[in-house]
């Protein structure tokens, strides 16, 4: 499932914590137009998938399949792929014309790192994926336990919606406008008090491609909370693609579940334009051609949650002094 022209449908994956208002939201756009020919896939961890059902009383002829058996981040097997396949027979036989959209509703415990690396393994269709993660106005914070959950979720959004706008009062929004900002700057934040209005720009059909990735590399090298390490590595001039991969597949080995966002401009092989690295967790987007008005401010901006920028250093430290880039912490923690 590789990404490709603003033509080819889009994949949503739809993320948040327990009870954040994911069904909500999807019922929502749902009962709108925009939403016709939109397919849904519904994951719930447990064995009666409620969301499915509540999602589906919604609109009779909803094109939709449920992925049952847990967690879908948790399996491993061909589960997604499966459904995916079962959603798009089912249109077929049906005589609709393809689907502009999908979109995958995932369990509260989902994490998006895992899901995005089996979708990238689907090649019998091809679709632009996108991530949306729902933040809770009621209880936007995060505990020990869901922190590790709710960062990879959020920090992976290219939007995040800000949802229970009709029971806060107060500074409540503006607290949970500031906590979406901690994780995730360059998300497009939603926040909306109407509901229709707020579903339609959740789901509205993406623009931020190259042009926008210069703010959106400022905007998350501002990033900071308390456990998340914010870094910025940079080349002191081009580097071949081989070593640029190394480098990044050492990086997610060193770590792991920790690794939250890689996101950044390098020049590779002298080009003229620089190559855009995409990363969520430990899985990357296929690399692609930055605009040529892009070149200025290369470099490689790294969320990571629990990891220190002596780590880096140390892993950095094994090339040579010619393909071994400069690293800086930019947030207070990772310092």
């Amino acid at each position: 499932m590789r990404t490709s022209s603003p033509a080819t449908p889009e994949f949503v994956l739809l993320t948040g914590s327990l009870g954040s208002g994911k069904t909500t939201l999807l019922c929502d756009y749902l009962s709108l137009l925009d939403s016709a020919d939109t397919g849904v896939i519904v994951n719930e961890a447990g064995e009666i998938n409620v969301d499915g059902a509540v999602v589906a009383s919604g609109r009779r002829d909803l094109p939709m399949t449920l992925l049952g058996n847990g967690c879908v981040c948790c399996s491993f097997g061909d589960d997604l792929h499966s459904a995916i396949d079962e959603l798009l027979v089912a249109r077929r036989q049906s005589g609709a014309g393809e689907f502009r959209r999908i979109i995958l509703e995932t369990s509260g415990l989902a994490m998006p790192g895992p899901i995005l690396r089996s979708l990238m393994r689907y090649d019998r269709a091809e679709y632009r994926l996108r991530i949306v993660s729902t933040l809770d106005a009621v209880d936007p914070y995060a505990d020990d336990v869901t922190f590790p959950i709710r960062s990879a979720q959020l920090t992976a959004a290219r939007s995040i919606v800000v949802t229970k706008l009709d029971r806060v009062f107060g500074d409540a929004i503006d607290v949970a406008e500031r906590v979406a900002r901690e994780f995730n700057p360059a998300a497009v934040l939603v926040t909306t008090e109407d509901r229709s209005a707020r579903a339609r720009a959740a789901f509205a059909p993406s623009e931020l491609e190259a042009k926008t990735v210069s703010s959106q590399f400022q905007a998350i090298a501002a990033t900071d909370h308390s456990r998340l390490g914010v870094f910025l590595a940079q080349w002191p001039g081009s580097v071949s693609w081989g070593n640029l991969a190394d480098w990044l597949e050492d990086l997610a080995g060193l770590c792991g579940d920790r690794l939250l966002r890689v996101k950044g401009l390098v020049s590779v092989g002298g080009a003229p334009r620089s190559i855009l690295i995409d990363g969520v967790g430990t899985t990357f987007a296929e690399p692609r051609w930055a605009e040529a008005e892009l070149a200025a401010g290369r470099g490689i901006v790294i969320i990571a949650r629990d990891v220190g920028l002596d780590e880096l250093t140390n892993m950095s430290g094994a090339y040579s002094s010619d393909v071994r880039p400069s690293l800086r912490a930019t947030s207070r923690r990772a310092a």
